[in-house]
């Protein structure tokens, strides 16, 4: 009851605010890459415009108000809520409120993104993927499609939906919208397009920092223009195709070319997100741990398995909120483990013993498999387990708190507060 008189307050409030001030909106969902794409979006957009974003994971009922009312992510409990009036007074009187909003919007049960968008009422949607992610409250990936489709069906005529064509499932939300639809993606008939994709390394040696020296090199094509985008620190097609819905929202904004292209540059590696790091005993990490999910890990492998490395590692942790396609999407990760090349292999977490059994079933080897329950358990194993040249995967969902190994094998774990996730306060408490 608590909750739900809670979640109507903000609702009225963060409407009040939008009315008084009239931002654009740019609503972003997705089975996968709100995140990145919202951080990709803000950048390009923050380059001309007062703009303003969802901080953090606030992309629900109770997040998605507070951002609008201008709560960073660094208040909780108690505290948050004794200043909402505060925020409420600061936002609806603010003579500078943003001209654009980028906010993103989660889904964990059906009905969540209509509820989000009858609050924001975006201009422009942005849909990334429907996939086999969070799929416990749904059933099946059809009703994720539909609920994801419910923020495309709430855009204006005057709006501009932004679809992922490489996706069946997003692509034919174009045809429940009669406005203006732009697509992005790597098929010719994207409207915004990448190509000639490659994974850049500068030579390995003593000053060598992950962070800078590996990262993604493209053309970006759009209409008649062409651009060569070179990003450090962004890895794997899903953050490619973050880079590209940024910049088709950029257009729609009256960004140039040359605008949209020199901030795409400036997009800084979001913790978490397959962040290259540097690791001790002169190692790679992958740092992949804010979430996972099943097509997640798979475009983790195709990273892992370019970089130069005298061994690849991986350390999954459990895929949660998956329902009924719990054990079958573990097994799935298990068979393909050997085939990218995997020489040593981490499960933790109980969902996880399905990886490490289906992997040993299609013949990797016994002794190469090591299991643990927590990730303090796996990270002290890993250090002593690591030698010199080896890439190592680290990737699992929030509740696996898997950015604990990364932060005990980092090269530089002092910087754990800017280059990590989850290191609040609050999630320091949390297990």
């Amino acid at each position: 009851m608590l909750k739900a008189f809670s979640q109507f307050v903000l609702k009225c409030l963060a409407r009040a605010v939008l009315w008084r001030h009239r931002p654009k909106v740019v609503g972003i969902t997705g089975s996968v890459g709100k995140t990145t794409t919202k951080e990709a979006i803000y950048t390009v957009l923050s380059s001309k415009y007062h703009t303003a974003k969802s901080e953090g994971n606030f992309n629900n009922e109770i997040g998605l108000p507070l951002s609008v009312l201008g709560v960073g992510k660094a208040l909780s409990g108690l505290a948050l809520w004794l200043l909402v009036p505060f925020y409420f007074f600061r936002a609806i009187f603010n003579r500078d409120y943003p001209a654009i909003l980028v906010l993103e919007m989660g889904a964990d049960h059906p009905g969540d993104i209509n509820y989000l968008a009858k609050i924001a009422r975006p201009e422009v949607g942005v849909v990334t993927r429907v996939a086999e992610a969070h799929t416990e409250f749904f059933g099946d990936i059809e009703t994720v499609q539909r609920e994801k489709f419910r923020l495309i069906t709430s855009l204006s005529p005057q709006g501009l939906a932004v679809l992922n064509v490489d996706d069946p499932r997003v692509v034919a939300m174009r045809h429940l919208y009669s406005g203006e639809v732009v697509t992005f993606g790597l098929s010719e008939e994207a409207d915004v397009r990448a190509s000639n994709i490659k994974l850049t390394e500068r030579l390995f040696g003593p000053d060598f920092s992950a962070e800078k020296d590996i990262g993604t090199s493209f053309t970006l094509r759009y209409g008649q223009t062409n651009q060569n985008i070179e990003v450090a620190g962004i890895l794997g097609m899903p953050l490619v195709y973050s880079l590209l819905a940024a910049a088709a929202v950029g257009e729609h904004f009256d960004l140039s070319p040359r605008e949209i292209s020199s901030a795409i540059k400036q997009i800084s590696p979001t913790p978490g997100r397959l962040r290259p790091l540097s690791g001790i005993k002169s190692t790679i990490l992958l740092d992949d741990s804010y979430n996972s999910s099943p097509e997640a890990v798979i475009e983790a492998f195709k990273v892992l398995k370019q970089i130069r490395s005298r061994r690849r590692i991986a350390v999954l942790g459990d895929m949660l909120e998956l329902g009924v396609q719990t054990e079958t999407a573990h097994r799935r990760v298990g068979r393909i483990a050997r085939d990218v090349g995997v020489g040593l292999l981490f499960t933790v977490g109980e969902r996880a013993k399905f990886i490490a059994d289906e992997a040993r079933a299609s013949g990797f080897p016994k002794t190469k498999i090591f299991e643990f329950a927590t990730a303090d358990e796996a990270g002290l194993v890993l250090q002593k387990k690591l030698e010199e040249g080896d890439v190592v995967l680290i990737k699992g969902s929030q509740g696996m708190r898997m950015e604990r190994i990364v932060l005990e094998v980092m090269a530089n774990p002092e910087d754990a507060a800017k280059l990590l996730c989850r290191q609040s306060k609050k999630w320091q408490k949390t297990f």
